[in-house]
């Protein structure tokens, strides 16, 4: 087993690995522990550092969010749209709940607000809401760590091999401390309890539950309609007890949603993805093809955000991004998975076509890939001789802020680096794919 020396915080980073496969050595946990501290030094106290020294300003940092976190403070970025939405219709239960003159509108499918709306018969105020929303949506941003270590225990106990602590600090520090978490949970968005959802498949769908991650896969789809995406992964995998899962929770969902909203307001929900279709924003934090190349060009906002501005339509970025997405989506499911056809690698990267497929990819809706990386690291990557230099990349790119990358805003064309978390869930993508080519040769061990 090779050694690290004592070099600076970038050669740590590209030192981190795996163990060969079979070995008990603990060594594994105590290199993760050492990538993950040291991604997250790099991403966020060296451009601290770089940027005092040239006199750049402030970088940026996740500092507000981890304190939004550890103090339970959220904001109201879904929260308050899907409880005025029900408000509304306990108010006016004959009006188009869509249409309802809130100040910013519901993108979600009425299914989804269904448990806000039998809180709120139940007598609970909008003050004990908020507040019950961020506690839980907490402990989905702490029970995407528990997720991670259960694949832990899973996958290192069937080759022999303990869990030290440093796996279990290492794991703790790198979802507590993960951007798009922390992002989503500050700002009060769905994401989080989402980002649980899709790791807790990942784990079901390696111990072979797939009816169950059926459930899950339908819970996803009903708050996030891209997630659609992951019954026709089903159907064409011909996983039917996951596919028949996925459409009879989707029916229970859909019968409750039109007993209480009624027919014509489920009906109105058509119109508002149709709308979505072609209303998108070019803000750094839309991580997608179509911010990429309006960022790229300059056409709308940047930095500066503004609610319900959306970017100038322009039909060749609209056209490029739709192909995209569909070169996306087809490469994941006609690629030839081998070994790892329909196993957690093939759901995953379709999991991260749902996400970057799609005109609207904001930094927090990334936080499924912690739910990948833990899979991917603890099924094979600490097993490999060779170490896993692309899975680093991808990591430390996809789950840390680089926020100094905005500096280059104004340089139209070289800002497409702005979108590095997009860049970097797409390379991890690759990852999957070349981790199927390996283990369908034999190059790497089967999942166990």
């Amino acid at each position: 087993m090779r050694t690290y020396g004592r070099g600076k915080a970038a050669a740590s980073v590209l030192y981190w690995s795996g163990m060969s496969p079979r070995h008990s050595d603990p060594a594994h946990g105590r290199r993760l522990l050492l990538f993950v501290l040291s991604s997250l030094v790099l991403s966020n106290f060296v451009p601290r550092v770089l940027f005092k020294l040239f006199g750049w300003g402030n970088p940026g940092s996740i500092g507000g969010m981890v304190h939004d976190f550890w103090t339970f403070r959220t904001w109201t970025d879904s929260w308050l749209p899907m409880m005025r939405s029900v408000d509304y219709f306990l108010q006016h239960p004959t009006l188009p709940i869509y249409y309802a003159p809130l100040y910013d509108t519901l993108i979600y499918s009425l299914a989804s607000i269904l448990p806000l709306w039998a809180l709120k018969k139940l007598g609970m105020g909008d003050v004990a809401m908020l507040r019950f929303l961020a506690v839980t949506s907490w402990l989905a941003l702490v029970g995407i760590a528990g997720v991670a270590l259960a694949m832990g225990h899973k996958f290192l106990k069937a080759r022999g091999v303990r869990m030290t602590w440093e796996t279990i600090v290492a794991v703790l520090a790198a979802v507590l401390f993960c951007y798009p978490l922390l992002k989503g949970y500050s700002l009060g968005n769905a994401q989080t309890y989402l980002s649980f959802e899709f790791a807790l498949l990942l784990l079901l769908w390696s111990e072979g539950k797939e009816a169950a991650g059926g459930v899950v896969g339908a819970l996803l789809a009903f708050v996030k309609p891209q997630y659609a995406l992951l019954l026709i992964w089903m159907a064409v995998r011909k996983r039917w007890n996951a596919t028949i899962a996925f459409l009879a929770t989707s029916a229970v969902l859909l019968l409750f949603s039109v007993i209480v909203f009624g027919v014509h307001n489920n009906l109105d929900f058509l119109h508002v993805l149709a709308g979505l279709s072609k209303k998108a924003q070019s803000h750094y934090g839309n991580q997608s093809m179509f911010g990429t190349l309006n960022r790229a060009i300059g056409n709308g906002e940047n930095i500066s955000y503004t609610p319900l501005l959306y970017t100038p339509y322009i039909r060749w970025v609209y056209l490029t991004t739709v192909s995209t997405a569909l070169v996306l989506m087809g490469a994941v499911l006609l690629f030839p998975w081998g070994k790892l056809r329909a196993s957690a690698a093939d759901l995953a990267a379709m999991g991260i076509a749902s996400v970057a497929a799609s005109p609207m990819a904001w930094e927090h809706h990334y936080g499924i890939v912690c739910g990948v990386f833990a899979w991917v690291w603890f099924a094979y990557g600490c097993w490999q001789h060779k170490r896993p230099w692309v899975l680093g990349i991808a990591s430390l790119f996809t789950m840390n802020a680089w926020l100094a990358f905005n500096k280059a805003a104004p340089y139209h064309g070289w800002n497409i680096i702005q979108s590095y978390m997009y860049f970097s869930a797409l390379l991890l993508v690759v990852v999957l794919m070349v981790l199927a080519r390996k283990v369908t040769r034999g190059e790497a061990e089967p999942v166990i």
